[in-house]
């Protein structure tokens, strides 16, 4: 049976930050992906706002509709604007998060490595140990015998 590893505390934190930093790359992944629909959403509604006003444009012209058709095709790029600076914030975000999921993957990693260390240095002193006594066992049997 293999001892307790003397860091195994350290180790299970270290698994819970990596498994942390996963869980909050994984929502900013989300967060873009959410804020993407959103402006492929908009452009939609500007592809239809432009074909429904190359319809109106046919026959009676009305300036006050072109106005407004304009002004809310303006809103529409201007929250386009918008979502895309978010994106941008977003992912150097997303790229923070993943530079941190990566250095707690090698510090996790550190400890492992230690963990396996550990294990190897005690199954060679336990196989250290058997062999002794099995040489011990073997030296009183030939003592046994030879006083016999």
């Amino acid at each position: 049976m293999p001892a307790d590893f003397r860091f195994k505390s350290l180790l299970d934190l270290r698994r819970q930050q990596r498994d942390e930093a996963g869980a909050a790359l994984g929502q900013a992944n989300e967060a873009i992906a959410k804020v993407n629909t959103q402006i492929d959403e908009i452009k939609r509604e500007r592809t239809i706002l432009r074909d429904t006003e190359d319809v109106n444009r046919q026959g009676d012209v009305s300036v006050d509709a072109l106005l407004s058709y304009g002004r809310y095709d303006l809103q529409l790029q201007a929250d386009i604007g918008s979502l895309e600076s978010t994106v941008a914030e977003l992912t150097a975000e997303m790229n923070r998060r993943r530079t941190k999921l990566v250095e707690a993957e090698a510090e996790l990693k550190r400890f492992e490595k230690l963990k396996e260390h550990d294990e190897a240095e005690f199954r060679a002193l336990e196989s250290k140990r058997e062999h002794a006594e099995a040489d011990e066992v073997s030296t009183r049997r030939y003592i046994l015998q030879r006083q016999r």
